[in-house]
């Protein structure tokens, strides 16, 4: 079954490893979604896919990137407004 949920990302730090990062998580986890930055340290991101994948993902971003844990991570479910057409972006 597939889910669609809407993750706000706050980091103290840049947010320029977490870009990286967050792209490949989705990539390898079969994601599909947008992100958008909407604060040097602030970051809005809408997957959708399945719901095992989409747990991972999360479980993925609360771990952080190069020993650097996210400041908060809210996760709301979220209804897909778009076709993703199976890809992830990150728009700045």
């Amino acid at each position: 079954m597939n889910q669609c949920v809407c993750i706000t990302l706050v980091v103290n730090t840049s947010l320029i490893p977490f870009r990286g990062f967050i792209q490949k998580s989705a990539q390898k986890l079969a994601i599909e979604g947008i992100g958008n930055v909407l604060a040097p340290h602030t970051i809005k991101i809408v997957v959708h896919g399945a719901h095992d994948a989409i747990d991972e993902f999360i479980d993925v971003l609360y771990t952080g990137c190069d020993g650097i844990r996210p400041a908060s991570v809210a996760v709301e479910p979220f209804v897909k407004d778009r076709d993703y057409r199976g890809v992830f972006r990150i728009i700045s």
